[in-house]
């Protein structure tokens, strides 16, 4: 798959996730599917185990209190905006292996990152490593080593 095509693929992905659509959601997986969190140690097997712990988790999952804008480019061809729940901030990778990062708001309002490293076969997810890692403040004593990355972008 090349970039273009892992960009739209991904794009649709998110777009699924953010509409609750699981029916949708659910044609991006292969039936072997196998997504791992290195962080906690969990393994989630197949779709039927991936959808329910999207229909139970905690106060309905992640969500933005943004409003809701279309699909844009933002600076570069490798960052997009969508909302309402999840962004997708970069998309790289080639051939069957891709990574991709999406930010995204949770129920207490806290941001987090969310990097997935997957595994196509026959255009469809076999494979995921997924690690979750909370936005920060950056801390004031390297601040006159560093520029902010919102300003950097503009």
């Amino acid at each position: 798959m090349d970039s273009q095509a892992a960009r739209e693929f991904f794009d649709r992905l998110v777009r699924a996730m953010n509409d609750r659509d699981l029916d949708e959601l659910q044609t991006f997986f292969a039936d072997d599917f196998v997504d791992e969190y290195p962080q906690s140690g969990e393994r989630i097997r197949g779709w039927r185990n991936l959808k329910a712990t999207l229909e139970n988790y905690p106060q309905g999952g992640p969500r933005s209190d943004s409003q809701e804008i279309a699909a844009a480019r933002v600076v570069a061809d490798d960052r997009w905006v969508m909302t309402p729940s999840f962004t997708v901030v970069r998309v790289t990778g080639s051939g069957d292996t891709h990574t991709y990062v999406l930010k995204t708001r949770y129920p207490d309002g806290s941001d987090w990152y969310m990097i997935n490293i997957v595994e196509l076969r026959g255009g469809k997810i076999q494979k995921g490593s997924s690690f979750f890692a909370p936005a920060f403040p950056a801390p004031q004593w390297r601040g006159q080593w560093v520029e902010s990355m919102d300003a950097a972008a503009s």
